[in-house]
């Protein structure tokens, strides 16, 4: 874990997972907070609450954002968010007694694989896997998985752009991670590569005790906590 200067976690439940980096001036106000490994969280974000707060693993929230937590929030696996975004799950600010009609909080939940590109806003609302938001976009109805959006408020551009991302098969998977971990191995400097790490379409019932083992297929892998594995 990195953590940068002048952070602040008012938390009665704090749960941070391997790798992961929190940048100067972060303030995170929550009464349950988890994060899974390797996320990065940029400077100057706020995570108002109280409120749950749980986040999968390989986070990505850009500089400046918001993401509340007053009603609870639940964000999945390989989520990114871009710089200045705010993610809300409250609506309160009018005299109820008075007769202010406005005065909610409700869920809101992310899926995997979602990329809010940035500058986006966010009502409490579900938001599916692998959807994908447009640069400046305004969240306020639910979205089913597989699907681009864009604007103000957000409309369905997927027959327009495509959806984030097209299928792939193993063969695939195992040949562009054995290019990728190729290419780590020359920048790095790490010669006997494949004495530390193995890629596989299916984690096998016996692993190595010594090595990082990688299954493409569930997009999982067994930890060491080595020195390569972490780089």
């Amino acid at each position: 874990m990195v953590f940068h200067d002048n952070i602040q976690i008012n938390s009665s439940v704090l749960i941070i997972g391997d790798g992961v980096i929190i940048q100067e001036g972060v303030k995170i106000n929550a009464s349950e907070f988890t994060i899974g490994d390797y996320g990065t969280i940029y400077f100057g974000c706020f995570f108002p609450g109280p409120g749950t707060l749980h986040i999968g693993h390989n986070f990505w929230l850009g500089n400046n954002s918001v993401v509340d937590c007053l009603g609870g929030t639940t964000i999945g696996n390989n989520v990114g968010i871009g710089a200045h975004s705010q993610l809300w799950s409250h609506m309160k600010f009018g005299d109820v007694i008075a007769g202010c009609r406005f005065h909610t909080t409700n869920p809101l939940t992310i899926g995997n694989d979602v990329w809010l590109v940035g500058h986006n806003l966010v009502a409490p609302v579900t938001i599916e896997d692998r959807v994908l938001a447009m640069l400046g976009s305004l969240i306020v109805k639910d979205i089913p998985a597989d699907r681009t959006v864009a604007g103000s408020p957000a409309k369905d551009v997927t027959d327009k752009f495509g959806a984030q991302f097209v299928a792939t098969d193993s063969a695939f998977r195992l040949d562009a991670l054995k290019r990728r971990i190729e290419k780590f191995a020359i920048e790095k400097n790490v010669p006997k590569i494949w004495e530390h790490i193995e890629i596989c379409s299916g984690m096998p019932t016996v692993l190595s005790d010594q090595k990082t083992i990688i299954d493409v297929v569930s997009r999982t892998y067994r930890k060491t906590g080595s020195r390569v594995e972490m780089e």
